[in-house]
């Protein structure tokens, strides 16, 4: 009997501490470039890792695009732990979607031959 009422007092006492840190857990400030995301129709990212972001906006490469220059400045000044933020997981995705943006250049008309001319 005293382990019982022992083994229950220690299952409430974690309860309440693990749900105390959820409450008290530092939040992620809201951001535009989130913001940004979820308004396209992503969802609520504050739980989606980077993988599933690149997928999302993988669909969405002109999002993914616009996201990578709204990232470029906050990440110069970005701290250590922004990359662990939602903001920083988003700008991630979309900075590795924008390295693979090919964009054809256009040429000027000239024709380069071989040999002497």
């Amino acid at each position: 009997m005293v382990i019982q009422s022992t083994r229950l007092c220690l299952l409430s006492y974690m309860a309440v501490v693990m749900t105390g840190c959820s409450l008290f857990a530092p939040k992620n400030p809201r951001s535009a470039i989130v913001e940004k995301v979820e308004q396209a129709g992503a969802g609520d990212l504050s739980t989606a890792s980077t993988q599933t972001i690149q997928q999302w906006l993988g669909k969405h490469r002109e999002l993914a695009n616009e996201v990578e220059n709204l990232c470029k400045p906050v990440r110069r000044t970005a701290d250590a732990k922004w990359a662990n933020s939602t903001e920083g997981r988003v700008c991630s995705a979309a900075h590795t979607l924008a390295f693979f943006h090919f964009e054809p250049k256009q040429g000027d008309g000239e024709v380069f031959h071989s040999g002497w001319r």
